[in-house]
């Protein structure tokens, strides 16, 4: 039986002599309690807005991008396409052309970014979902089709609707050709719209144009050659993601590089968890500092129970037994308002994800997402109890010893 514990737990809840010790131990109870609620409420909002960024670009990026080291295009019987098809987790592979071009629609112009692309590339991917007009279709019935972004639609000022002007210039530079006066650097060919896709990510809807591969190679005169190879999973983990990009880099060979959708927008992910580190630092300064009034606590309690301590002593207690007592005490005054704060924390986390109480405004998501990870509640319990040894171990050494106790 941890008899210093016992004494501990029901000085704890027992009333005081001096009113003020129960107010001092409610406010240190109180201030942890929202340092840790704090906690979850802030790491949950970066969870979520991490989570909405991830599902923009899952949406629009392949899984695996297939590029090379050096250089921009390549033959593509360098990389065996079959083989990479046939390994397991891989939903759809593409070839892939893309190349800055410049947009026509009459006397408007705007340069953005073509994708070529091999069928059936959209409907193998999740871009079908983010068609707002017309077909996914990049060819029918030997008639090529182009899908470009939102944002382009809205400048250039052009549909998809048969009925009205549907169809775009699409001027490709020439690599073997030289700008000059007299000589036109540029292969133009007309296109009608099949579609319009968007993301929310202005970015990408400002951006791109999807075509078919063959119309970019007829476009900018490729012969058998393509800029990079887009790979599209079966919802994999991920480690099992990473496996499968082991097993790509082997068969594509040292000349080329594999990234999945955080390494290709590496600045952006790192950005939102360093961010999210950075405030996880500050409201642990913030728990540091409830924990002071804690301390004033203990203090307080240990002059009012000097005359309990002796008469444990009478009985066989100690000192160290007595510095234990003090110092569950101060454990469980930490423990109790950091497991409070987790339970508020997270109670108000799920009250926001089901009934979305805080709006944003302007927004393509209506409130503010949250996202509880049971990772995060782990590190917050962590700091909550390293927090509580620390702040409880070296004060009441250093009082017992001071005051004589």
């Amino acid at each position: 039986m941890n008899l210093p514990f016992h004494i501990a737990k029901r000085y704890l809840f027992a009333k005081k002599s001096q009113n003020i010790i129960n107010v001092v131990s409610m406010i240190s109870v109180i201030g942890i309690a929202v340092s840790s609620m704090a906690m979850v409420i802030v790491l949950s909002g970066f969870n979520g807005i991490e989570k909405i960024v991830a599902d923009m670009y899952n949406s629009f990026d392949a899984d695996l991008k297939v590029s090379l080291n050096e250089g921009k295009t390549f033959q593509t019987k360098k990389i065996d396409m079959d083989k990479i098809k046939q390994l397991n987790g891989v939903n759809f592979a593409s070839l892939v052309i893309e190349e800055t071009i410049i947009l026509q629609n009459e006397d408007k112009f705007e340069t953005c970014k073509l994708k070529g692309v091999e069928l059936p590339y959209f409907d193998s991917t999740h871009l079908d979902t983010l068609m707002v007009e017309g077909l996914p279709d990049l060819e029918y019935e030997g008639i090529d089709y182009c899908i470009p972004g939102a944002v382009l639609q809205s400048r250039l000022g052009f549909t998809s609707d048969p009925r009205f002007q549907n169809e775009l210039t699409i001027n490709g530079m020439l690599r073997d050709k030289k700008i000059s006066m007299t000589n036109q650097p540029f292969n133009q060919q007309k296109i009608q719209v099949g579609g319009v896709f968007m993301t929310g990510i202005y970015a990408n809807d400002a951006k791109y144009i999807f075509v078919s591969i063959g119309f970019a190679e007829k476009l900018l005169e490729f012969n058998k050659e393509a800029t990079g190879v887009d790979i599209f999973t079966d919802n994999l983990s991920e480690r099992e993601l990473s496996n499968l990009k082991l097993k790509v880099s082997e068969i594509i060979g040292q000349d080329f590089k594999v990234e999945t959708r955080e390494e290709q927008h590496a600045l952006i992910f790192s950005a939102t968890k360093s961010e999210k580190i950075a405030v996880f630092i500050i409201l642990c300064f913030v728990l540091v500092i409830a924990a002071f009034s804690m301390i004033a606590s203990l203090t307080m309690l240990i002059l009012e129970k000097r005359k309990d301590v002796f008469t444990l002593y009478s009985v066989g207690f100690t000192k160290r037994e007595v510095r234990r007592l003090f110092f569950y005490e101060g454990l469980l005054i930490n423990l109790l308002g950091g497991f409070v704060g987790l339970a508020l924390g997270v109670l108000i986390c799920y009250l926001q994800i089901w009934y979305g109480f805080v709006p944003i405004q302007d927004s393509i998501i209506e409130s503010q997402p949250m996202e509880v990870e049971g990772m995060d509640i782990l590190y917050i319990l962590i700091t909550i109890v390293s927090v509580g040894l620390l702040s409880s171990y070296f004060p009441v050494k250093y009082l017992v010893k001071r005051l004589e106790i």
